[in-house]
């Protein structure tokens, strides 16, 4: 057997080497592998209205900031649905699913405001791709807004913020906002079978870019790119930039990051309010670990009480999903929103005082837990306003304002509110958010700073035959869209109901004396 191996042995290693030299060659002269992505040519009919860019390359995505990091458009048969993540990462889709980020571009509330504003231009779908670029970055990677749809739906377009469009970016610009993202998505993220990521996790964890994404998404910078948004005349009637959502800045120069509490440790925290208070009580320790619920401030869309009417206005049920699932999530996650919201604000009856027949008393609004302005975002339909009573000691109702009407569903038009106004270029008021006719932001009453209070002062003459003691009743209400706007872009007969965020009673026993 040596002997005929001995003999053999030239022939076997010439026979080898040509192996290997054939392989070299047909490696060498195969063609180049196409770059990973779409080319904008090949999607019909995808407009670009807005021209090039100042070095003369084209903006595909334009008025959204986002971008792939080669520039080419997503094929999207290619990007994971998040209920193919779950297959692994059950728990983190049982966090997410129900929150605002999973259903950013399908719930109705926000299509029917995005119709409303590609309704106004003959080039409003092409300038959908600035609202989309946040809600539906999917869509806009693979040239879904135009015109005719050509590119066809997949489960995870119709997923909002799903999980490649986080844990793929490695570049966040959240002083440009506007959905400032770079994603390294055309990087085959879905080509490892299950069995392969469980073989091969640093491939999977290489392939979703985590060298540049880790340290990225645990930051203020990545919420920032989506979190301040800015109107200029690609997607407005706006002639200087307008700034509408300000939320990365406003946490910025906060006393919360001055001491490193970061969006993700409030708002990803397991339980956020009570890291919250946890804060509050001067413990800065991080979250034991990071959920991916992201509870906010809206609480309409966890409202269970509006039956079959919450799922539509939630656009459904998401892939992964069943009815029984989603009640349950969706009850959790409504739960968690709540308390936050709770934990936020606060009212303090500052002083008092009753002299020549005029009652006259200031209540401090206070914003105790949020990181940002409360309230904070986008909010000429997010808005904050105090209702106060004075009662004499009978009971009657000597002085209201603020009062909320449940069947019209409209606020007393003397409330003390805290909202942004759009404006048309005439200077006239738009209820409902109406972007691409916006020319200017006004506010009736600006945001309260993190950790500050704004000082509400109120004076109502009284009767000289008023019985006291008298009570100050004080309620600090939230709204997440204007009566205005139900009616005129959703156009159904749903009164927006209001949250309550704090609640006071005080007891008014004589001039420049008070008793909480």
């Amino acid at each position: 057997m040596k002997s005929q191996f001995k003999n053999n042995a030239p022939w076997l290693i010439l026979g080898l080497l040509a192996s290997i030299g054939l392989i070299l060659a047909a490696e060498w002269l195969r063609p180049a592998a196409d770059e990973p992505g779409v080319d904008l040519a090949d999607i019909p009919f995808y407009q670009l209205p807005f021209g090039p860019d100042a070095e003369g390359k084209p903006r595909p995505f334009w008025p959204s900031r986002l971008q792939t990091e080669n520039g080419r458009l997503i094929e999207p048969k290619t990007i994971q649905s998040a209920a193919a993540c779950a297959e692994c990462h059950q728990r983190e889709f049982d966090e997410w699913a129900p929150s605002l980020h999973a259903i950013a571009g399908r719930d109705v509330i926000y299509e029917k405001a995005v119709e409303a504003n590609e309704d106004l231009h003959r080039d409003g779908v092409e300038k959908a791709r600035f609202c989309e670029g946040c809600h539906a970055p999917g869509e806009v990677l693979a040239g879904r807004t135009n015109r005719f749809k050509s590119v066809m739906p997949s489960d995870a377009e119709t997923e909002g913020l799903t999980c490649v469009m986080c844990h793929t970016a490695t570049h966040a610009d959240p002083l440009e906002g506007n959905g400032a993202l770079t994603l390294a998505v055309n990087t085959g993220v879905d080509q490892l079978s299950n069995p392969m990521i469980l073989a091969a996790p640093r491939d999977h964890s290489r392939a979703f870019g985590a060298t540049k994404t880790n340290d990225l998404i645990a930051s203020a910078d990545f919420c920032g790119a989506c979190h301040t948004e800015n109107y200029d005349s690609s997607m407005s009637k706006a002639v200087s930039r307008q700034h509408v959502q300000s939320t990365f800045v406003e946490w910025r120069d906060s006393w919360y990051a001055r001491n490193d509490v970061t969006c993700q440790d409030c708002h990803m925290a397991p339980d956020p309010a009570a890291y919250v208070r946890q804060i509050r009580a001067g413990n800065l320790a991080n979250p034991e670990h990071y959920a991916h619920n992201f509870v906010g401030s809206n609480y309409l869309m966890f409202d269970t009480a509006l039956g079959s009417n919450l799922t539509y206005l939630r656009g459904g049920l998401l892939p992964g999903l069943t009815d029984s699932k989603n009640t349950q999530l969706i009850e959790r996650q409504g739960q968690a929103t709540r308390e936050l919201l709770r934990a936020a604000a606060g009212l303090e009856l500052r002083d008092s005082s009753l002299n020549d027949g005029q009652l006259r008393f200031s209540i401090a609004v206070q914003n105790l837990g949020a990181g940002h302005n409360l309230p904070t975002g986008v909010i000429d339909q997010k808005h904050m306003w105090l209702e106060v009573i004075v009662r004499d000691a009978d009971g009657k109702t000597l002085y209201h304002s603020g009062a909320f009407d449940q069947v019209r569903g409209e606020t007393d038009p003397d409330a003390v509110i805290w909202r942004e106004d759009f404006r048309d270029a005439q200077g006239q008021r738009i209820p409902d958010h109406l972007t691409f006719n916006t020319a200017q932001i006004t506010h009736l009453r600006p945001g309260i700073p993190a950790k500050g209070e704004d000082l509400v002062s109120y004076q109502t003459p009284l009767a000289a035959d008023v019985r006291g003691p008298l009570s100050l009743e004080t309620h600090l209400w939230y709204r997440v869209a204007t009566q205005e706007f139900a009616y005129n872009t959703l156009k159904i007969d749903l009164v927006i109901p209001p949250f309550e965020l704090a609640a006071a009673t005080y007891s008014l026993n004589g001039a420049n004396e008070t008793q909480p």
